[in-house]
């Protein structure tokens, strides 16, 4: 489009017409309205209630990055003139606002007389974790339960020679050999009432740890991941978990690779009205964990998590590099009020 004015000096004869051009004309046009309709098409995505299909499964993890885009577009809009694809872009703006801004409002603390547990969960990317770090990580945070993901036979083994057990004596596994099935628990206090029970294509433990005399239920959590393939069976084995947990009186603590990010629908239906997220509970931002190179590319999505009831304060969510693995481990102190 561009916009006219007319001129004329008395005597001079007819007025002349003058013609402004909004800046880069009609090519900027056309990769501002694609750049546009790609942004709104992935924020309604977001606003979508049940993803457990593809492509939306695939693609809603990455909207932060959509956010991004989105201001940066508004701005570039604003600046080139082309208001209606603006407009478009602020809507966007505010609704990703909504979404993300919360993930990074500090939380509450803790009452004094809560009890607290500290967790850390690792996915060992098919076993290969240097147990070693690992191990050395437990340490260095005061681990308390220890929940692995894609444990092998060969990482149970090296973690126990790298002295797992002199920290969390207490252990618990389920489908333990090769590949991403296996999962276990590591505690340094008893387990009670484990639960191997399989309910889940790759193994998801639990048990019941005591904290300073109020029981708690942790469990390892390992949906598998909403690839194509698979992802009906990804919202099920999430559904299933939800109803798991939300039908257990006791509080819970789920901690792991829940393979999905707070922009999954299916997610936030697992946390329901009980539940919520360490790391957004806390004002932890994004804490993305996982990587598609490792070493090369930098954390694109935050699939890690530790989930546990509204009342439960978390404090000091972060996310930790593993050497060996995709993932970053992700670990939280739990504060359970007293009954």
């Amino acid at each position: 489009m561009t916009s006219a004015t007319t001129s004329a000096l008395p005597g001079s004869g007819p007025a002349r017409v003058t013609t402004r051009r909004r800046p880069g004309g009609p090519v900027l046009t056309v990769l501002l309205a694609a750049g546009t309709a790609t942004v709104v098409l992935l924020t309604l995505v977001r606003a979508v209630p049940y993803d457990a299909v593809t492509p939306f499964a695939q693609v809603v993890g990455f909207t932060p990055f959509v956010a991004a885009a989105a201001v940066v577009g508004l701005a570039v809009t604003l600046v080139a003139r082309r208001w209606v694809l603006a407009a478009l872009l602020a809507v966007c703006v505010a609704a990703q606002a909504v979404w993300l801004v919360p993930a990074f409002v500090p939380g509450p603390a803790p009452p004094d007389d809560a009890a607290s547990l500290r967790v850390l969960g690792a996915n060992a990317w098919l076993g290969s974790a240097d147990a070693d770090a690992l191990v050395d990580l437990v340490r260095e945070q005061d681990v308390q339960v220890l929940a692995v993901l894609e444990l092998t036979t060969d990482l149970r083994e090296r973690l126990v020679a790298a002295g797992i057990e002199d920290v969390l004596p207490y252990s618990a596994d389920a489908q333990v050999g090769s590949g991403a099935l296996g999962s276990g628990l590591w505690s340094a206090l008893p387990l009670d009432d484990v639960d191997v029970e399989p309910f889940s294509h790759d193994a998801m433990p639990s048990a019941t740890v005591e904290v300073d005399g109020v029981p708690v239920r942790v469990t390892a959590v390992h949906p598998i991941p909403p690839i194509p393939a698979y992802v009906r069976v990804w919202g099920e084995e999430t559904a299933a978990l939800a109803d798991r947990a939300a039908s257990d009186p006791l509080p819970q603590v789920l901690v792991g690779d829940f393979n999905a990010t707070h922009d999954h629908a299916t997610f936030r239906r697992l946390l329901g009205d009980r539940f919520h997220d360490a790391s957004r509970a806390a004002g932890g931002g994004l804490d993305l964990s996982w990587s598609p190179r490792p070493g090369t590319v930098p954390p694109v999505l935050n699939l890690d998590h530790v989930v546990t009831d509204r009342e439960n304060v978390v404090t000091d969510v972060g996310s930790l590099p593993v050497p060996g693995s995709d993932h970053r481990a992700i670990v939280a102190t739990v504060h359970v009020p007293r009954p």
